[in-house]
């Protein structure tokens, strides 16, 4: 078995072993799982399709716990009879909206590097990152207390669409967010208009990848002439990759430091490439220097306050399956995106070096250069002819060929899997424009090569013209 193959075996029955040790009522079926990864052999797609659908029934066995957990309890359960994770801890609610997810945080917290000396941090989790960044965002604008006359500014260095919509439906005469654009961070400090709020993308999730510069964010943050009080970090690409301790090491200072604010998804590298459970992530970071009146217990209060009311939180069924060991542990997640990093470099260095008449640009932060080792879990790459029907030309070509070679890779959204994924976002509809993704995945088997070949196979086309006289297929529909 190859290396790439016997590493994702190894890996695959590591994690059949720990939920296995955890002597759940579900242990036989784990340690069965566990002993026929073990005797797998084998080489090329065969041998990969096989560790792609133990894959699945990994995540499958999880999903399971929390069915159990659904079929036993209801939303607000008998208090009396006693509810347990599948690691032996209790699971304590009343109302499942409310759930605390105690467990889970207890987990993030828990197995994550401690924050460097004079910083506390508090972690909360939500039911999606997009639910933890609207809470942190409304509840900022609660706590900072605006008025007409000087209402929040929040200065966003980003470009992820939902982050945009969201600022945009959150705006108003009290909330002023404002864009700033690649080359213009340094408006955040020493531009008109001091923002309360600074949100940030390390690597802006657009056409071009751009890589946050740390020293000049650092920097323009110490010598200001403007210090914005809140820093907020949406992680979601990097966190693995974030150089974390360095930063916030940088920011602390006699003068005091900033509340530092990190947000992500934790469905997207924190659960093995399995999604088993929608999960936002927030971690707040507070130095003793601060001085402000926004502190993180008061903020953490507010927004445990408010998840509950909403309800935006986890649900049972998601605390159980999530209570595996190799799920949100530090240790697990650095592994595998790690390797989703590597793979991803990888490929977009072999397209980059192979240059096709339909690709006008490839873009991934490793054929760049930053300060910090900036990554990616996918790769952008724009057409020459970039018009959505021109991008459901090439998904309907890229499936076929995908289905005809027999290749362990999906077409669908998101990105972190073991797999690997291509896609178009369409951020708005209106504008027609799409953005064409490929995620490398994990596994790093036979299949990302023999996709990479694909890929440029398609690439070798003219033009769209030339690309619709070899395959007559519908488009993949867009709109």
């Amino acid at each position: 078995m190859s290396g790439a193959l016997e590493l994702e075996r190894e890996l695959l029955a590591g994690m059949a072993a720990l939920a296995a040790g955890q002597g759940a009522e579900d242990a036989t079926v784990w340690a069965a799982l566990e002993r026929e990864l073990r005797q797998e052999t084998g080489e090329g797609p065969d041998a990969e399709w096989r560790l792609e659908l133990a894959s699945r029934q990994v995540r499958t066995l999880l999903l399971r716990r929390g069915h159990r957990m659904d079929e036993r309890f209801q939303r607000s359960p008998d208090l009396a009879q006693e509810r347990t994770l599948p690691g032996g801890a209790p699971l304590r609610h009343g109302y499942e909206r409310s759930l605390p997810a105690e467990a889970v945080e207890r987990a993030l917290a828990g197995r994550s590097s401690a924050p460097p000396e004079g910083w506390e941090r508090t972690v909360l989790a939500f039911g999606s990152g997009m639910a933890a960044l609207s809470h942190l965002v409304q509840s900022l604008a609660h706590l900072l207390a605006p008025t007409e006359r000087r209402p929040l500014r929040l200065d966003f260095w980003g470009d992820y669409f939902e982050t945009d919509l969201l600022l945009e439906y959150l705006s108003g005469t009290t909330l002023r967010p404002r864009r700033l654009s690649p080359g213009r961070l340094a408006e955040a400090w020493a531009g008109p208009g001091a923002p309360d709020v600074l949100l940030l993308e390390p690597v802006r999730y657009n056409w071009a990848l751009d890589v946050l510069d740390v020293n000049a964010l650092v920097n323009g943050w110490r010598r200001g002439p403007h210090r914005p009080p809140v820093v907020v970090l949406d992680t979601t690409l990097v966190s693995p990759a974030w150089p974390r301790a360095a930063v916030l090491k940088a920011l602390a200072s006699p003068a005091g430091a900033p509340l530092v604010i990190e947000v992500r998804s934790g469905l997207k590298l924190d659960q093995q490439g399995l999604e088993v459970a929608n999960l936002g992530v927030l971690e707040i970071h507070q130095h003793r220097s601060h001085t402000g009146e926004l502190t993180a217990r008061r903020l953490a209060g507010t927004l445990r306050l408010v998840r509950a009311t909403t309800g935006q939180g986890l649900a049972a069924p998601a605390v159980a399956a999530l209570d595996a060991p190799f799920l949100l542990d530090e240790t697990w997640t650095r592994r595998h995106a790690g390797q989703v990093y590597r793979n991803n470099a990888r490929l977009a260095e072999r397209l980059a070096s192979s240059p096709r008449p339909l690709f006008r640009t490839v873009a991934h932060p490793a054929l760049g250069s930053s300060a910090w080792r900036g990554q990616s879990p996918f790769v952008v790459v724009e057409l020459r002819e970039d018009a959505l029907a021109d991008h459901g030309l090439l998904l309907a070509a890229i499936r076929h060929e995908v289905a005809r070679r027999g290749l362990a890779a999906v077409y669908g959204n998101s990105f972190g899997f073991r797999t690997t994924r291509f896609e178009t976002v369409v951020p708005r509809t209106a504008t027609g424009q799409g953005l064409f993704k490929l995620a490398a995945g994990s596994r790093g088997g036979p299949s990302l090569d023999l996709f990479c070949d694909l890929l440029l196979d398609i690439g070798d086309h003219q033009s769209m013209k030339d690309l619709r006289a070899t395959y007559d297929l519908a488009p993949v529909g867009l709109t």
